[in-house]
């Protein structure tokens, strides 16, 4: 048992791209994985020429597949040293771990949408919003791309910086939907009529794309538009130079691996030689 643990652990994870199985596994794996998203955008087209019971059936196949894939992971994920406690490292694995929660809401909406209106009646509508949440199938191609695992780690690596503009952002959206209400609430009463109706034009400079469908009329609410506009770029601008920053560190770690893999390599040879 503990063999065929550590082999479809090794499987799973790719540690030997050169093996004919781990191969063809998680190239069928990738390939579902970019079909579901074809499907799921073709299957908003209305299209005439696939029936109703060709897209359940290849969801029903797709969802098989996948949940069968995120049982076994959490299975062997006590085998990584980051989840060796059977039980809390899986837990941690579950709640932590950036693509095993894209791999479980890949799959836990369908069960949701087919299992709770057996259980209680529920608004179709929801049901069919909870088919959105097939595009996280999406994230499970960052298994099978060294560039969206080393903008994972240097998300990972800045996440602190990166909360900390978050918390600007969200500062700053406040103080101006709270200025912006009290300037033009006179002259515009029915576009910012409260502070939470003025969030709205609140998020036009800090995303500066435009004032859109609200805007100050008076001069001071412009001059206050036009300072906050410049305000907004700048603290816009914060998230990604810290990106950047996370990255140009990630990549050259990435480098250092590869040679240090390359080195040992090199060695081992030399030691199997002389052997």
């Amino acid at each position: 048992m503990t063999d065929l643990k550590k082999r479809i652990y090794d499987i799973l994870n790719v540690n030997d791209p050169d093996d004919l199985t781990t191969k063809v596994v998680n190239l069928f794996l990738m390939v579902l994985i970019i079909l579901n998203v074809a499907v799921f955008f073709i299957e908003t087209t209305g299209s005439r020429f696939i029936s109703h019971s060709i897209y359940w059936s290849f969801e029903v196949f797709s969802v098989a597949v996948f949940t069968v894939e995120y049982i076994l992971r959490v299975w062997t994920c006590p085998l990584d040293i980051r989840y060796t406690d059977d039980l809390k490292g899986r837990l941690k694995y579950v709640t932590t771990n950036v693509l095993g929660v894209a791999d479980l809401f890949a799959i836990l909406p369908f069960y949701i949408a087919v299992m709770v209106p057996v259980i209680a009646p529920l608004d179709f509508r929801f049901v069919r919003a909870l088919r959105l949440f097939r595009i996280f199938r999406l994230f499970k191609l960052a298994r099978y791309s060294d560039s969206l695992d080393i903008l994972e780690r240097a998300l990972i690596r800045q996440k602190v910086y990166l909360a900390l503009t978050f918390a600007i952002q969200v500062v700053l959206l406040l103080l101006s939907s709270g200025l912006m209400y009290y300037i033009e609430n006179d002259a515009q009463p029915e576009k910012f009529k409260n502070i939470f109706d003025s969030m709205w034009w609140g998020l036009i400079p800090l995303t500066t794309v435009g004032y859109g469908d609200i805007y100050p009329v008076t001069p001071l609410g412009k001059i206050a538009g036009g300072i906050l506009t410049f305000v907004g770029i700048i603290v816009m601008a914060l998230p990604i130079g810290i990106i950047t920053t996370g990255l140009e560190e990630e990549i050259k770690l990435e480098r250092k691996r590869k040679r240090r893999m390359m080195v040992e390599e090199v060695l081992l040879k030399d030691v199997r030689r002389i052997k």
